[in-house]
């Protein structure tokens, strides 16, 4: 019975983990790229099981579709100022997606990550945490101003939730390497040595 706990634990948090779905909302129109800012930034990393909702809120009429490389199929109708348009996604991988007649200035990508894989940023009003460069080659450097903590715990992560390299970084040792990783994105996961501040970042490994 004792040797049982440890599972019956791990179930329960597993399904808790799985039952915390997000909806995720992108400002649909002209100039909506991974490039811009607040809502309008098109690229976005979630969960199996969140959904994101395309929210037209200027002129124009537009569409949202998937590429025919995208690991998921999906595709709007073509909406005016005020339309919505929602997909929950299910499986891991990567989704590209425009709006047809715009496609130069209105794209961007869905990556979809295990269930679990992010946690809520919650460094934000501790302090400061900068990682570069983004892409990489060899090494990142995860650089961070954070009151009354000097260490911080790092784990990677592929898109399948499966960790790929850990290390324990200091302010005199803030570097990773990750050259021996294959070529793609990866996420990122900076813990505080007591697991109560965490936040989840991505980076692409060129």
């Amino acid at each position: 019975m004792i040797k049982k706990l440890p599972f019956i634990f791990l179930l329960m948090f597993s399904m808790s983990i799985a039952a915390q779905t997000e909806n995720i909302t992108i400002d649909w129109s002209f100039n909506s790229t991974p490039s811009a800012t607040g809502n309008a930034n098109s690229s976005r990393t979630i969960e199996v099981g969140d959904t994101v909702t395309w929210n037209w809120y200027s002129g124009g009429s537009h569409n949202v579709k998937s590429n025919e490389s995208s690991n998921e199929s999906f595709e709007s109708e073509f909406f005016t100022q005020g339309g919505t348009f929602s997909y929950t996604f299910t499986s891991v991988g990567t989704n590209e997606y425009v709006c047809t007649p715009h496609s130069g200035n209105m794209f961007g990508t869905i990556t979809v990550v295990a269930e679990g894989t992010l946690s809520i940023d919650s460094f934000d009003t501790l302090g400061t945490i900068k990682m570069y460069p983004n892409p990489t080659d060899s090494n990142i450097t995860i650089d961070f101003q954070i009151q009354n903590i000097e260490k911080l715990n790092v784990k990677i992560f592929n898109l399948l939730g499966k960790e790929v390299l850990s290390k324990q970084i200091s302010k005199n040792d803030t570097s990773l390497m990750v050259s021996e990783l294959k070529n793609g994105i990866y996420l990122i996961r900076i813990t505080s040595l007591n697991g109560e501040n965490s936040t989840t970042k991505r980076f692409v490994k060129i």
